[in-house]
């Protein structure tokens, strides 16, 4: 079964989204996608020679054809064992020397230089292209049934810091940074950052079933507190009943209900015919009706009478 991300990564790269209409917001995605999945090494002839590794086959096709639409490039493809994915098998995309130099140039990407280029950051529509191509490059999401965690797994620390500044000074989105297993986390929690980085990149199909997941869990967790204050009165209700019957045994087996004004009897053998019965319910059964409070507040004259009885015959043990 497909994971969240990658249902999500599907869908940004499926054939019907195309690719951005403007050139500049084409090269931001593009550098997202260099910086995070792309590495450059020398091959002897060629010189310096860019290399993409992805293993989501989408983000191969995506980058691929922005490869072609704004280079004219050929890049070699091939299927290759990751050990950086874990030993999974993943797509290499391979530009050769020149192609290599043209694109890095048009994206400013180079070995040395790791932070996010400015022309990523100068137009809104750029900025969204370039947190798209990032999360098609290294980005993972946790399924909303679990929680919200989205996460941007990068090999370079440089590269890390940049995103993180990124997310803080264009989104005022607070990501936190850490070192694992070798690579650099830049991590946001939180459903309401996680559904904003997902509006920026496009991913409606995602925000929908979040959107979902979110409303069942709050109508689960409101269904949930009702039930816990329903179980909760019924105890109080029941506790309250229990101390009404035993002040009423006592005080028929000292003094005998006659004994008790009016208002009181008759309360009390509505209460010893009616165990169950809620305040209320034992108001209308008074001749005539009482409300709840007169009702309680005969219960309590019991109860303190029934009191100061039982302290009287502890004082004469």
């Amino acid at each position: 079964m497909k994971s969240f991300a990658v249902k999500t990564k599907d869908a940004l790269t499926r054939e019907d989204t195309g690719q951005p209409q403007r050139r500049c917001c084409r090269l931001a995605e593009l550098t997202g996608l260099l910086l995070t999945c792309g590495a450059v090494t020398l091959v002897g002839g060629e010189g310096l020679c860019l290399t993409l590794r992805t293993e989501h086959p989408g983000v191969a096709r995506r980058a691929v054809r922005l490869l072609r639409a704004e280079f004219s490039a050929s890049p070699a493809i091939r299927i290759v064992r990751a050990s950086r994915l874990g030993g999974r098998t993943a797509f290499e995309i391979r530009l050769d020397g020149q192609e290599s130099a043209r694109a890095m140039g048009a994206c400013s990407v180079s070995p040395l230089e790791r932070n996010i280029p400015r022309h990523c950051m100068l137009r809104k529509c750029c900025r969204g292209a370039f947190l798209r191509g990032a999360f098609l490059g290294c980005g993972t999401l946790m399924a909303p049934e679990r929680g919200y965690l989205l996460e941007f797994v990068l090999a370079d620390e440089r590269t890390a810091q940049s995103l993180a500044r990124f997310l803080q000074a264009f989104y005022a989105l607070r990501a936190g940074v850490n070192a694992r297993k070798g690579s650099w986390v830049v991590y946001l929690k939180g459903g309401e950052a996680i559904l904003s980085v997902l509006s920026l990149i496009g991913a409606n199909a995602a925000i929908l079933e979040m959107e979902n997941v979110r409303i069942l869990r709050q109508a689960r967790n409101e269904a949930n507190r009702a039930a816990n204050c329903d179980a909760a009165n019924i105890a109080k209700m029941l506790g309250a009943a229990d101390r009404h019957m035993q002040a009423i045994a006592l005080l028929e087996r000292t003094l005998g209900l006659d004994a008790l004004p009016d208002t009181l009897r008759e309360i009390a053998v509505e209460r010893k015919l009616h165990p169950d019965a809620s305040l209320e319910a034992l108001g209308q059964m008074l001749e005539p009706p009482v409300g709840k409070s007169g009702v309680y507040h005969r219960l309590r004259r019991l109860e303190a009478l029934a009191r100061s009885i039982a302290k009287k015959e502890e004082e004469s043990l």
